[in-house]
């Protein structure tokens, strides 16, 4: 409303005769919910609406005196120079408008435009837009929706801690018994043992993804060909693959070369490429292939396994949410923040024939092209 305003105000200093002008931009800033001055090329007061002066000062000790005088608030900035904006305004002819600025004790949008007569700038108005309540409203959203996140993950991590925590205080229970018994064999003693730090790296493993959700930060970006970085998880995982009975694959279809992170990338395709091996049934498949769309670098995992019902694909990035037995609900939440950290995204689809395909996007901006590569299409 404040550049419309503006707009208004050049239009009629340039139709109306300049003694008119002045009370016909009075008549129109009476009538906005804005707070509206115009001042003169000496930077004296011409115009001073109702809604500014309940703000301020009345009208009557207003007009005729500097506007920097009759509003102090102004002068006292600590986060505008609104005396060198002014004297831009009025001597250059510069606009300036500041979206959102602290002004004493409240937030406002504030537009500063020169007013001009035959390309001669004889004055400037300004328009302050009051959005403290808006700002304020919006603040206690954002606190509010941190509240619940925060109880979500407390609740979260509670629940996902509890299971490793009493499984490891029943095999310490067990292991005192065994202990007690002098006829225990060792190789029981062993088991209870490696089974406890097994439990202790599991609640080491939730901790360790709770930490980089919380993180956040930019990605450490260095010169990485995707097919790289997809070559090396595949190769981590085929053991893990083969004891599970599914046969996995990968087609390197990508010839770029991109600015990433390669341990975040490495890590998101790791938790896609995993889950993917748990969700396959034995004697199943597990398809990993990458190509360069005109604008983004993709990455497709596939699988044969049930699927992902409709209702839980919108859910699958949530954190905690999980249909997987054993599961955390962190592994899908962390791969999409590290993909989006770059400018991408991941989708959820169901795999044509069956199963689920999950869709990597990483943005092909700067990237730089390489030669090789195949050209095999998974979508």
């Amino acid at each position: 409303m404040g550049r419309w305003f503006s707009l208004y105000t050049e239009v009629l200093v340039r139709l109306l005769p300049e003694g008119d002008y002045a009370l016909a931009l009075e008549q129109l800033a009476e009538a906005l919910p804005l707070e509206v001055a115009v001042v003169d090329r000496a930077g004296h007061v011409i115009v001073w609406n109702r809604a500014l002066a309940r703000a301020t000062v009345p009208r009557e000790q207003a007009l005729g005196r500097p506007i920097l005088e009759v509003f102090p608030g102004l002068a006292a900035d600590r986060n505008h120079d609104w005396a060198a904006s002014l004297d831009r305004a009025l001597r250059d002819g510069r606009p300036d408008e500041s979206p959102q600025v602290p002004l004493g004790d409240r937030v406002v949008r504030a537009v500063l435009t020169p007013l001009r007569r035959d390309e001669r700038v004889i004055g400037a108005a300004f328009v302050v837009d009051d959005i403290t309540d808006r700002v304020r409203t919006e603040e206690r959203r954002l606190l509010r929706v941190r509240s619940e996140a925060v109880e979500a993950l407390g609740a979260g991590i509670a629940h996902e801690i509890r299971n490793p925590l009493n499984a490891l205080s029943l095999n310490l229970q067990l292991l005192c018994e065994r202990l007690a018994d002098p006829t225990t064999p060792r190789a029981d003693l062993v088991g209870k043992a490696d089974a406890m730090l097994a439990e202790m790296r599991r609640v080491d493993d939730l901790v360790t993804h709770l930490l980089e959700v919380s993180r956040g930060g930019p990605p450490t970006r260095e010169p990485v060909r995707i097919d790289d970085v997809a070559g090396r998880v595949v190769d981590r995982l085929r053991a893990t693959a083969e004891r599970a009975g599914v046969a996995l694959g990968l087609a390197r279809g990508s010839v770029r070369t991109l600015a990433l992170d390669p341990v975040r990338i490495d890590r998101a395709l790791h938790n896609l490429v995993r889950n993917a091996i748990e969700a396959a049934p034995r004697g199943g498949h597990v398809w990993v292939a990458t190509r360069d769309d005109p604008h983004s670098t993709v990455v497709v995992v596939d699988d044969d396994g049930p699927g992902i019902p409709p209702a839980d694909r919108g859910r699958m990035f949530e954190l905690f949410f999980t249909r997987k037995r054993g599961g955390t609900g962190l592994g899908l939440p962390l791969a999409r923040r590290a993909v989006q950290d770059h400018g991408g995204e991941i989708e959820v689809l169901e795999r044509p024939g069956g199963g689920a395909r999950f869709v990597v996007h990483l943005p092909a901006d700067g990237a730089g092209a390489a030669a090789g590569g195949t050209t095999w299409r998974a979508s």
